[in-house]
């Protein structure tokens, strides 16, 4: 009897995923919470366990599909319908010989032909070479693909242990090749990639984006944290700009409560939070991953920076949990560290804004009494959503959090 495998609800509010891949094949025999397929939506990325024991009779999705939650995605049988017997051999495959074949399967150890209770021929073990290392292919198939002038190795295999056949032969098709001006290369949307294009067109969308942009004279900071590294070294803390930063923005959405709000557009309200939940956006190989640092305002110097370099490490290490991507209330994106004099961050809806955070370079300053030094300057850029937040606003928020940066002493009463 086959079982449906469906699409579990992954998290509060996520309604599809996108399967990234499957981590087992047609016929292999799965036990009861075993790994079986790697989900993406647009919260994290998990590894489903199989919910019973049993053989992987067929997968309904392909990898890079979208599936909706508590749509089937795979069928099992039970253990005991599974049986080592004979092969159904496809039409195009007739010309192949037993002793082939079975020569060709006995290379594979591991590998053998499953037929489940509806006698359709599976194999288990992702063997796809036969012993003398070629790859697994019936002979009309080889002698087609080479009258084709086509590599066999290049060619995906439908059949059994992914054997080639004459079929995949046909489908196959060879790009030919272009004057290098030409080339091109195209790469599926799929996986993290989808998700921030997804989230990015959502923000262009349905946010009235405007950008405000100031400078800040950090010397005093650059000194400040220069005394305090060797101290949160001896705790084994490693201490970046960003949690006096994160100090600092703290206070002045305290003192500017609309910057940490949201819209509900489905009631018409704006939702104001007095808690401080701040997303750092942390680049990876695969885009941008914003982990969320919850009650920033509850943590002192050290407890922050220390939650920071975890969030960083699991992000990069892809082990961030569900919780630790959810409910940001305004984001911090630290894009100094990549070049740039300044950007325009798209807001991580439905939060309001999100602060840019640059380069700290040395620039000539003018003082007020005409004198010209170096000085330690850093440009912020703040992108808002002009529906909830007026430029006055956005402009009054940014003097004050430099305020702070530029005088580490009231920063300090924060930190």
């Amino acid at each position: 009897m086959s079982r449906e495998f469906l699409l579990p609800e992954l998290a509060e509010s996520v309604v599809e995923g996108e399967i990234l891949q499957w981590l087992v094949n047609e016929g292999d025999l799965v036990t009861e919470n075993q790994s079986v397929v790697e989900v993406m939506t647009d919260k994290a990325t998990v590894e489903l366990p199989s919910p019973f024991s049993g053989v992987l009779e067929k997968k309904l999705v392909k990898e890079g599909d979208i599936v909706a939650i508590e749509t089937a995605i795979a069928l099992f049988s039970d253990d005991d319908s599974a049986q080592v017997e004979t092969v159904l051999i496809e039409p195009e495959e007739k010309e192949v010989t037993a002793a082939l074949f079975k020569s060709e399967l006995s290379g594979e150890s591991e590998a053998h032909v499953v037929v489940t209770k509806k006698g359709k021929a599976k194999a288990s073990g992702s063997k796809n070479r036969g012993p003398y290392g070629r790859v697994l292919a019936v002979p009309a198939a080889r002698k087609l693909a080479r009258d084709k002038g086509l590599d066999i190795e290049q060619i995906p295999g439908s059949g059994p242990n992914g054997r080639v056949r004459v079929d995949d032969v046909k489908a196959y098709n060879v790009v030919p090749s272009v004057p290098s001006q030409m080339a091109e290369e195209r790469i599926p949307l799929r996986g993290l990639r989808r998700v921030i294009a997804k989230q990015m067109t959502t923000s262009h969308l349905e946010a009235v984006r405007t950008l405000h942009v100031d400078e800040a004279d950090l010397s005093a900071l650059v000194a400040f944290r220069k005394k305090l590294k060797p101290i949160a070294a001896q705790q084994g803390v490693k201490l970046s700009y960003l949690p006096f930063i994160m100090k600092a923005v703290v206070s002045a959405l305290k003192k500017f409560p609309m910057i940490n709000s949201s819209l509900d557009q489905e009631n018409d309200e704006i939702v104001i939070k007095k808690y401080y939940n701040l997303g750092m956006a942390v680049a990876t190989e695969n885009g941008l991953v914003v982990p969320v640092i919850k009650n920033v305002d509850a943590l002192n110097g050290l407890e922050l920076a220390q939650k920071i370099n975890e969030l960083a490490q699991k992000t990069r290490e892809n082990s961030l949990e569900l919780e630790e991507l959810q409910g940001g209330t305004f984001t911090v994106t630290n894009i100094g560290s990549l070049g740039g004099l300044f950007s325009f961050p798209i807001i991580n809806l439905p939060e309001a804004a999100i602060l840019g955070v640059h380069t700290i370079k040395k620039r000539a300053v003018v003082l007020e009494d005409d004198s010209i030094v170096a000085r330690s300057m850093i440009y912020l850029s703040l992108s808002f959503d002009h529906r909830l937040i007026d430029g006055a606003e956005a402009a009054m928020f940014m003097t004050y959090l430099i305020k702070l940066l530029e005088t580490p002493e009231r920063l300090f009463l924060e930190f």
